[in-house]
């Protein structure tokens, strides 16, 4: 019989905390060497059994094995020799924790001469053992110099000596916390935690160590974080030993941490954080610091949990303790395969939760490649705003949701980046289908199928207005909605004034459905995606027109900022290159004003000028500069394209007309003009380019056909006593937060 086969599968059984299959295993290995009558055999696995049985708190047959395991023994008339040693040490301490100390001292004294032909080996063994006895009984101070008699017959030649010590330093530690010399147990316990600390699999004397810890800060009277440490230790006994007494005796300090209040209810968020904090960050520390930087952890993804609205109803698949690794899809499938046996082996219970690690969980959980995140969840990560209108907003809700634990790589948070920044067109073209959704269902299918006496198709139509009314409010406050089971709650976190409303109109039959409404309306301009209160339907028309403009100015905004970035000044790089979110909303503020047509013929303009490897913006100013520093511009007039007839003469009727609109809003809004440019080429110098220069030098750089678009929507402006400067600067304000010019005026009044 292969003995030290069966011993080392058994061994792996454990450290799998597969504990039903190595008892299985060795009773069947002990009847197959009872069969055969190979009595060494037998005594090996008697001896598994009796230690097996003791920890898993079966103390019966504990002592039976160890019984038997002597009498083999005397039978073979061998009483003096290792193993009856090694058997007689194991009766004692089955003894022991079966509650008969009276039969273990008789034990240990019996032994105890035995001991020393073989050169003190058996030594520390039998003083740990006969300290847990004097422990039992309760003479910690015994218990604590026995335990260190045992330090000192410990032989550091030993392969395993650092795990005796470790064991022995946390034994020290748990009689001098009962003894009540906590700063002494903390030294001991402190000695013994690098051991065991981010062991995978663990090692199950650790949770001896973690309530050793629990009685230490007790006894100092924190008991709120000695329950976290006595929580830990129940997960380290369950899964190495199973219900035992230990866990019982542990249970109960618990309990006195936790009081009548009883142990706490915790969100799942919660409970994934501390439990990550407690189990995951150890391994993770200990057994991968390689990793570090192209891993992510934390709890994201689908799961009421990952958005903060779990409640005790919602804990029925993914709620528990556990937590995600998101890997870089670099990272070898090596490490990502050794990330997922550690992360097999973390406990499965914690603070009162179950969870089934990578068992009917859909992948949520656990190790994971960024990819397959991306992959699962969203399909494909989004580039463009057409992408992104693929993609619904609950995806990206829990693409985006959650927290980060232990650290996040650069790959996942530029991926969230990216999500996070969704592009406007996105954002108006749903906005746009959610406010043509309030108008069907509410101003128009509701009240018709209210006066036809339908309720049925009254309260589906009721549904989807306060469902759309919901999500356009996410939509303004680019937020992204989660499904609409949590919608509303959702909606009562980020708009508490908005909620109550949504919950009267259902209460009352869409009795305030008006009103939710104009409140809508109001979050449209608030946000700058509409300029008036118009209809529900003429706003969805608008806002999908704005849609495809918006579109078209992402694209000449994006070239228009690499070239900027390009631009070589004569004085060094300019602060206003580095500062994207300046130059986005004034691009954005001046394109926006323009009809599709022109946007398509500014966007071709650029677009060829990259094509040809033309900088339209180094362009710009240096047209600027025929005024501004007129002799750098004759060096370089020549090598700049030239400026036809035709455009030039619509530049000049175009230019004055602006300029006039310029000078009537500083007039106006004297505030708000100071801190613009100055309005006249007169004005110009070196270090100060005018308001009439500057629009000179761009449309200067567009191509006659552009320019005629631009002057045609100027002429149309200007017949309708219009502004197109005012329309600009009332963009502007609002991406800046403002509602009106005359709240951005009153703000900056006297600041400058």
């Amino acid at each position: 019989m292969d003995i030290k086969n069966i011993l080392s599968r058994t061994d792996a059984y454990l450290r799998e905390y597969e504990l039903e299959k190595a008892r299985e295993l060795l009773c069947s290995s002990l009847e197959a060497a009872q069969a055969e009558n190979d009595r060494s055999a037998q005594l090996s696995f008697l001896n598994e059994l009796a230690g097996f049985y003791r920890d898993t708190g079966d103390h019966a047959n504990a002592v039976l094995c160890a019984e038997r395991s002597q009498e083999i023994l005397e039978e073979m008339g061998d009483s003096s020799s290792e193993g009856y040693v090694a058997a007689m040490l194991n009766l004692a301490n089955a003894y022991r924790a079966a509650g008969r100390f009276e039969d273990s001292h008789r034990i240990y004294d019996r032994v105890y001469p035995a001991i020393h032909p073989y050169s003190g080996k058996y030594y520390p063994a039998y003083y740990n053992n006969l300290a847990l006895l004097y422990e039992d009984e309760g003479d910690m101070k015994k218990a604590a110099d026995t335990f260190l008699a045992a330090v000192g017959c410990l032989d550091p030649r030993d392969d395993d000596y650092e795990r005796r010590l470790a064991i022995t330093y946390t034994n020290i530690a748990a009689c001098l916390a009962a003894l009540s010399d906590t700063a002494k147990a903390r030294e001991y316990a402190d000695k013994a935690l690098p051991y065991f600390e981010g062991l995978s699999p663990s090692d199950f004397h650790y949770s001896a160590l973690l309530a050793a810890y629990g009685d230490i800060l007790y006894r100092e009277g924190e008991g709120d974080t000695a329950a976290d440490f006595y929580e830990a230790a129940l997960s380290e006994i369950l899964i190495h030993m199973g219900h035992n007494g230990f866990y019982d005796t542990v249970a109960r300090k618990l309990a006195l941490c936790y009081g009548e209040k009883g142990r706490p209810v915790l969100t799942g968020m919660g409970l994934s954080k501390k439990y990550f904090h407690e189990f995951g960050r150890p391994v993770l520390d200990r057994n991968f610091p390689h990793l570090k930087g192209k891993m992510t952890t934390g709890l994201f993804g689908e799961g009421s949990e990952c958005f903060r609205f779990d409640d005790a109803l919602s804990r029925d698949h993914d709620f528990g303790p556990s937590f995600c690794i998101i890997l870089d899809d670099d990272v070898s499938p090596d490490d990502k395969a050794a990330l997922e046996r550690a992360y097999s082996l973390l406990p499965p219970t914690y603070c009162g939760y179950t969870y089934s690690h990578g068992k009917n969980t859909g992948g949520r959980r656990g190790v994971m490649y960024l990819s397959e995140f991306i992959r699962r969840i969203l399909g494909t990560l989004p580039e463009t705003a057409e992408d992104f209108q693929l993609i619904p907003d609950e995806q990206l809700a829990c693409a985006t949701n959650g927290e980060v634990f232990g650290g996040a790589s650069e790959a996942f948070m530029s991926m969230r980046r990216k999500l996070k920044a969704r592009p406007l067109a996105d954002r108006y073209a749903k906005l746009a289908a959610q406010l043509e959704m309030m108008s069907k269902h509410g101003e128009y299918n509701f009240p018709r199928m209210k006066e036809r006496g339908d309720e049925v198709s009254a309260h589906i139509s009721l549904t989807e207005f306060v469902s759309a009314a919901m999500r356009a409010a996410h939509l303004c406050a680019d937020i992204y909605a989660p499904y609409s089971k949590w919608l509303y709650r959702s909606t009562m976190r980020h708009f508490p004034a908005f909620a109550p409303l949504v919950e009267e109109c259902v209460k009352s039959d869409g009795g305030n459905i008006d009103e939710i409404i104009t409140v809508v309306k109001d979050m449209c301009l608030h946000s700058g995606a509409a300029d008036t209160a118009a209809p529900l339907a003429v706003m969805a028309e608008d806002l999908t027109e704005s849609a495809q403009r918006v579109n078209i100015c992402d694209k000449i905004i994006a070239i228009e900022w690499d070239m900027f970035d390009r631009t070589q000044n004569t004085g060094g790089r300019a602060f206003c290159q580095d500062d994207w979110d300046t130059f986005s909303k004034m691009r954005r503020s001046q394109y926006m004003c323009f009809d599709k047509a022109l946007l398509e013929s500014i966007w071709a303009d650029f677009a060829r000028a990259a094509n040809e490897g033309r900088n339209m913006i180094t362009e710009k100013y240096a047209y600027m500069m025929r005024t501004t520093a007129p002799e750098e511009y004759a060096a370089i007039a020549s090598s700049l394209p030239g400026v036809d007839e035709e455009k030039a003469a619509l530049i000049e009727a175009i230019v004055p007309i602006q300029v006039g609109w310029m000078e009537e809003f500083a007039k106006e809004y004297p505030s708000l003009a100071d801190r613009a440019r100055v309005i006249h080429t007169a004005d110009d110098s070196p270090v100060n380019t005018s308001y009439e220069t500057y629009l000179r030098g761009e449309l200067s750089t567009w191509s006659t056909d552009s320019v005629a678009l631009y002057g045609a929507m100027i002429v149309g402006i200007y017949r309708e006593g219009g502004s197109l400067v005012k329309g600009i600067m009332l963009r502007s304000a609002r991406l800046y937060g403002y509602m009106s010019l005359e709240e951005a005026a009153e703000k900056h009044k006297g600041t400058l």
